[in-house]
């Protein structure tokens, strides 16, 4: 069993809050104008770690710098429809594979699914799970490079995958290709853990690091809500 906690960032492993086995009551801490750490401690292995946030500030920069910005342009500029996609989830799912270091491929294919399914208006594990196989999947198929998929005829394959899935009987839509790499699959739900808030579901480790960025996320989509 893990116990969760929050300290000042930068402490040496001095706890804030009385200790809970919900990292919820933790992540809703690290959400402030105060910059803290997230503290873990695993029972099994009596193992203490700190785990420090990545600022929004930080990971703009590295998504500056990185192909991961702008595979998620070229997604946009793919797009076929004319509602906007994007959704905390999308935000954070391209946050993820930055501080993850995930394959473009497996990006893509997560955020190909994301995009569909929340269109679709179902974003369930069945559906992502599927959807991203079936993008990483055509994606492969295709044989299109990292490189190719940022060039202008990547975004001619981009619209047509979007096409085909959005296009697709929903029955199909919880397909999973046999052999197809699942790391899309599992990003993408990931991100959707993230953005909801099911920290308990969350099985990247790296995951821990954008719970403040997460948290920021919901609270600007619940501002957004109650604006209107």
């Amino acid at each position: 069993m893990k116990q969760f906690n929050v300290q000042r960032a930068g402490a040496d492993f001095v706890p804030l809050l009385p200790w809970s086995t919900d990292p919820a009551v933790s992540a809703a801490a690290l959400v402030g104008p105060d910059v803290r750490d997230l503290l873990v401690i695993d029972e099994a292995t009596d193992e203490l770690t700190i785990v420090p946030q990545v600022s929004v500030e930080t990971l703009l920069e590295r998504l500056s710098h990185s192909v991961y910005g702008r595979i998620a342009s070229q997604l946009m500029t793919a797009w076929p429809l004319t509602r906007d996609p994007t959704t905390p989830a999308t935000y954070l799912l391209t946050d993820l594979a930055v501080t993850d270091h995930a394959t473009l491929l497996a990006t893509t294919g997560a955020l190909v699914a994301l995009m569909v399914t929340q269109h679709k208006g179902s974003s369930s594990p069945a559906r992502l799970a599927g959807m991203a196989g079936q993008a990483q999947c055509w994606l492969q198929q295709m044989g299109l490079s990292e490189h190719q998929l940022l060039l202008p005829a990547g975004v001619t394959a981009l619209r047509q995958l979007f096409q085909q899935l959005v296009d697709q009987d929903a029955s199909c839509d919880v397909y999973v290709p046999v052999g197809c790499d699942t790391r899309a699959g599992r990003l993408a739900q990931e991100a959707t853990s993230l953005a909801a808030g099911r920290l308990k579901a969350l099985t990247l480790p790296t995951s821990w690091q954008l719970l403040r960025v997460a948290g920021t996320e919901r609270q600007l989509k619940r501002d957004e809500r109650n604006s209107h």
